[in-house]
Formats: C-alpha cells, sequence, structure tokens
C-alpha cells in the first residue's frame, strides 16, 4: 500500500500552532531518516527514543493524550514501512509447523476448518497427558481388599465358664472326683498323667482324665 506521509503531514498540520507545526516536522525528518535506514520498529516507545535524541518531541509528549496528532504521524510512517507501532517480537518468527502446513494445502474451507479443529483437540489432549506425567505420583496399593485370618495348624476353642453351667454342688462334686481320698475309697488308683486304674490294673479313666479336670477347676476357683 502506497502511503503519502506528506500528504498526512499536511492535514495533520492544519489549524495547529506554529510551534507544533515544527514539532510535526522536526518529527516527519526523523521518521524519514529512520525509514530509510532499514529499521522496521516504530513503536511509540523506540520513536520517542529517536526523536528526542534526534531534537525533537519525546516519548512522554508523543503518548500524551492531547497529541493525537504525532501518534497519527508516527502510524503513517509505519503503515508505509508495511508494519505497526506495536513493538515487534523478540527473537526469529516462529516455524509454521508441519500439521499447519498440511492444512494451507486444504483447498476446501469446511474441509480445512475441520482438520484444524481435530489438530486443536489432539494437541489440547497430548498437552494434558504429558501434564499428568510430569506432575502426578501414581500410588499402587497392592494390599488385599479383605482380610482374611492367617491360618494356623494350631486352633483354640475358648470354653464357656462351668460358673454359669455347674451348679455348686456339681463343681464341688468334680472336685471330690480329684481327691486321693475318693479315689482310694474306690480303689481306684491315679498316675502322673491323669489315668485312673483299678486294683486290677484296668484303666477307668483315660490318660489325661484327671489332670484336665484340675485344670478346668482351678480355672473355675480363681
Amino acid at each position: 500500500m502506497n502511503v503519502d506521509v506528506d500528504a498526512i503531514l499536511d492535514t495533520l498540520k492544519d489549524g495547529k500552532t506554529a510551534k507544533t507545526k515544527a514539532s510535526l516536522d522536526k518529527l516527519h525528518e526523523t521518521l524519514s531518516a529512520y525509514f530509510d535506514s532499514g529499521a522496521r520498529d516504530f513503536s511509540i516507545t523506540t520513536i520517542g527514543r529517536v526523536s528526542e535524541e534526534d531534537g525533537g518531541v519525546g516519548y512522554q509528549s508523543i503518548r500524551a493524550t492531547a497529541n493525537k496528532h504525532y501518534r497519527d504521524l508516527v502510524e503513517a510512517w509505519a503503515a508505509k514501512a508495511k508494519t505497526t507501532t506495536k513493538k515487534p517480537p523478540v527473537g526469529p518468527p516462529k516455524r509454521m509447523s508441519q500439521d499447519h502446513q498440511l492444512l494451507e494445502r486444504i483447498d476446501d474451507a469446511a474441509v480445512r476448518a475441520l482438520f484444524g479443529q481435530i489438530i486443536r483437540e489432539r494437541d489440547r489432549y497430548r498437552s494434558e497427558a504429558n501434564m499428568l506425567k510430569n506432575q502426578t505420583q501414581m500410588v499402587i496399593d497392592k494390599r488385599p481388599t479383605t482380610y482374611s485370618e492367617p491360618q494356623s495348624d494350631a486352633s483354640v476353642e475358648l470354653l464357656p465358664s462351668l460358673k454359669g453351667i455347674c451348679s455348686d454342688n456339681e463343681i464341688k462334686a468334680l472336685h471330690t472326683v480329684c481327691t486321693d481320698e475318693w479315689l482310694e475309697k474306690l480303689g481306684f488308683q491315679a498316675n502322673k498323667l491323669g489315668q485312673v486304674k483299678d486294683e486290677f490294673g484296668m484303666e477307668i479313666l483315660p490318660r489325661g482324665f484327671l489332670t484336665g479336670l484340675k485344670k478346668i477347676l482351678r480355672e473355675i476357683d480363681e
């Protein structure tokens, strides 16, 4: 686009004071030299610094609300340079990705828009997956969900108290059976294994009977 900056300058000077016209001419001269140098940073910050160094209006004067004519002149020169008054990005421009290069080859606008949406969705899911990989620590709980009691070869059976089952007379009778006097009266003999035999050596009560009975009675007495 061919921009006639001289014509724009004349329009901006129309109705202005002599001092403002002189400032516009000086800024116009500075912008012309800046343009010819090949520079393309026409941001207000940069032009304000360059203009002030050249003896013209500075950044504060150009950006002042009442001095729109200065900014209009800078914008005219920026348009002539095919740029804007925004600060250009620092560093080399980003290369177009391969996906977007492929999109540019699709002539049908509807198909191009559809594939563009698919690519954006893919990139979003990929970004979320990478975020989860970097920020989430996964803990796998290998503990059993149900508790099972450990198996043991020996089983323990709890017996109810005899005090709630036997009467006092019955408990007294059991004590009597365990006494040597009662056994001798019947002609029986008991050995250390808890076995009871008659006078002929015949087994009356098996091994462990008396010893087991005495243990039970001790539990009752405690």
